[in-house]
């Protein structure tokens, strides 16, 4: 599939965790699928982890359409996109800056255990949703 969906509701975060090679239609489905989960679980921080990709072949038109669209998640909730190597951190920055005035809860970090600090959680009991 590409992506794995899991929801931790005692914290109440989603993470969508992208794996192997990454296209633009898996990123596209891994945002409409983020986009439902919000939906249906209610308003949540996300973790968009990108530590399992090994090839990321998604265009930079893609890119730009996603900043430039709705997110996934509501305003006022903290997102986090961890990606690990340079250049996916690169990809995750730049998304950053071409959301920033609509999406100023984006952050970028190279860990997991960075995200689970900047949301304050500290035991995740993450369980499958996708």
């Amino acid at each position: 599939m590409g992506f794995a969906v899991e929801f931790d509701a005692g914290n109440k975060v989603l993470r969508v965790t992208l794996e192997g090679v990454i296209t633009d239609p898996i990123l596209a489905e891994a945002h409409s699928a983020a986009a439902r989960y919000v939906a249906s679980l209610g308003p949540c921080r996300g973790i968009i982890d990108l530590s399992q990709v090994t090839k990321f072949e998604v265009s930079s038109e893609l890119i730009r359409k996603q900043a430039a669209g709705p997110s996934p998640w509501p305003a006022g909730y903290m997102r986090i996109l961890v990606a690990p190597k340079d250049s996916l951190y690169g990809m995750a920055r730049m998304m950053q800056i071409l959301c920033e005035d609509t999406r100023p809860e984006l952050r970028v970090v190279r860990t997991a255990q960075e995200a689970q600090d900047l949301l304050g959680v500290e035991l995740p009991q993450f369980v499958a949703i996708s």
